[in-house]
């Protein structure tokens, strides 16, 4: 077969098009297995199980499944409360698993010393583990965010980087706002 110059451009185009298609298809294949289903189980306590990986960014666990079967007796309602309380009150950033939440929370509200020491702080201030922790959601949230625009505007490639870069300073302009704990 004997291509043509103005048919090259044609096979280019339709080349493009079935990279770009199977690309796509390849990473939402790649996004299936980097995140498993939840649970196998299609039960009321799913709720739960993705209140928690929302919270903590962590994946669902067959450890994690054995220590919300500890919490059968207690309500969805009140497991959640219990997961945002542990989580605020947890010292170790990320979160290692449900277990660690569940600790957390059975130790109580802590000591009334740490709890006296913690008053002449500044109420604003963020720990820098925390700092840091918000800092990479926000900034993996903006780039997916800049992708998207980018995508459903059709933006070529110099102007989906001023739509990324105008977010990074948007990203910036947040994260100076938090006042770090000295």
């Amino acid at each position: 077969m004997k291509i043509r110059h103005r048919d090259q451009e044609r096979i280019a185009a339709i080349l493009r098009e079935e990279l770009d298609e199977a690309t796509r298809r390849i990473c939402d294949r790649f996004f299936e297995l980097e995140r498993p289903p939840v649970a196998g189980k299609e039960d009321e306590l799913d709720g739960i199980r993705r209140f928690y990986q929302d919270l903590t960014d962590n994946d669902w666990t067959e450890a994690d499944e054995d220590a919300l079967a500890n919490l059968a007796d207690t309500t969805e309602e009140q497991i959640k409360r219990m997961l945002r309380d542990a989580f605020r009150r947890s010292r170790v950033h990320p979160v290692p698993s449900l277990a660690s939440l569940i600790n957390v929370a059975r130790k109580g509200p802590g000591t009334p010393a740490l709890d006296g020491a913690m008053s002449l702080a500044n109420p604003d201030a963020v720990p820098a583990a925390e700092r840091e922790r918000i800092a990479n959601l926000l900034h993996r949230g903006l780039i997916a965010a800049a992708s998207e625009i980018a995508s459903r505007l059709e933006l070529s490639g110099t102007k989906a980087d001023v739509v990324r870069e105008h977010l990074e300073d948007v990203e910036g302009a947040i994260i100076s706002e938090f006042t770090p704990l000295v």
